[in-house]
């Protein structure tokens, strides 16, 4: 963040969309060519120290991420491990700081419309310099504050992709459904409108190159290290993940990953104790609970066969006592079919004894 912020300050001004308001010198109404080198400052006839500038921060802000997103993860903070994981964080940072860069120039674009379209009105309608300034005093704030706001979700993309590995589209739409009903923008916006306000203070006053230039540095470098780090906590503050660098999470033992030798004696102690869990017999002294949970080996095809024969031995002396008194009961049936025939008979022969007696 240092190298960016001390190249920076040599070569443009921070803020400068709200602090070209000084470079008018109390002078609104000049020409569209001066308007325009007012509003883009010197930084649009330096190309290649801007991609320079740009180069170092995106390099500075994938440090300071992932330094953070480490401490985080693990509650220490340390230099190593950053150097480590910053080919994660680079092409994230990369992409968001080149549509920024893209947007920004836009922006200027249509304040520069804005600008000539006010002295246009205000001119035409005879206004003092003084209340046309402060017409584009108002609009470059207001431009200023639209701009914070349409940035801010850009700001989450590279949190985003570099802790949940989205792509680059997934992140632009995640974005804004994070910071949906969220109050994000009013603690990133107090700072950059507290930084813009005295830049301009110092342009309006007039100060010294010296001072103009410190001012610029520190500006720069407050700003570029607080919109990474405040981005990092609100992604995490927003998202509820946890940080170990939080008291409640500093006794939490961490995750420790076995290595080969450990995982290989792991195996053989877990080969070793299937093993004695074969070894064991079926018939060992053990608890209702633990004979029912215990996984018994595998049987062996001959004590099937045995268990199955003595199945059979077992249902074979049932079935015989079972037709036993199947014959036992057919006897019985048939006397009671005779006798019942015998009293039939009887019964026939009395009616036809009375009739025969009738008749006579």
């Amino acid at each position: 963040m240092v190298i960016p912020a001390v190249l920076a300050c040599f070569l443009s001004t921070p803020y400068w969309e709200v602090s070209c308001v000084a470079a008018f010198d109390y002078n609104p109404y000049r020409s569209a060519s001066e308007t325009f080198g007012i509003l883009f400052g010197d930084s649009w006839t330096f190309v290649w120290p801007v991609v320079l500038i740009a180069a170092f921060q995106i390099l500075g802000a994938a440090i300071v991420i992932a330094a953070v997103d480490m401490h985080f993860r693990t509650g220490r903070l340390t230099v190593r491990s950053p150097l480590r994981h910053i080919n994660n964080t680079v092409a994230p940072i990369a992409i968001g700081v080149a549509v920024m860069s893209v947007f920004s120039i836009l922006w200027r674009f249509l304040l520069f419309g804005l600008v000539m379209l006010v002295q246009a009105c205000c001119g035409g309608m005879g206004f003092p310099a003084g209340v046309t300034l402060a017409v584009i005093s108002v609009i470059t704030v207001g431009m200023f504050v639209l701009h914070v706001l349409i940035i801010t979700p850009v700001l989450f993309w590279a949190p985003i992709m570099i802790v949940y590995g989205y792509k680059f589209r997934d992140a632009a739409a995640m974005s804004y459904k994070l910071l949906a009903g969220k109050h994000v923008f009013v603690g990133l916006f107090l700072p950059l409108l507290l930084c813009a306000g005295l830049q301009l203070l110092v342009g309006l006053l007039q100060a010294h190159s010296a001072i103009s230039i410190t001012t610029s540095f520190v500006i720069f470098l407050f700003t570029n290290a607080y919109a990474t780090v405040y981005t990092m906590v609100a992604f995490y503050t927003i998202s509820e993940l946890d940080r170990r660098d939080l008291k409640p999470y500093y006794d939490m033992p961490l995750p420790v990953i076995p290595k080969k030798h450990d995982a290989s004696n792991a195996s053989e102690q877990k080969k070793e104790n299937k093993k004695s869990e074969i070894k064991q017999p079926d018939d060992a002294p053990t608890d209702e609970s633990e004979t029912e949970n215990r996984q018994k080996p595998p049987k062996s095809s001959k004590t099937q066969k045995k268990q199955t024969q003595q199945k059979e031995r077992k249902q074979k002396p049932r079935s015989e006592k079972r037709t036993a008194d199947a014959g036992n009961e057919s006897p019985r049936a048939h006397k009671a079919a005779e006798e019942e025939q015998k009293s039939k008979a009887d019964a026939d022969e009395a009616i036809a004894a009375e009739e025969g007696e009738h008749v006579v």
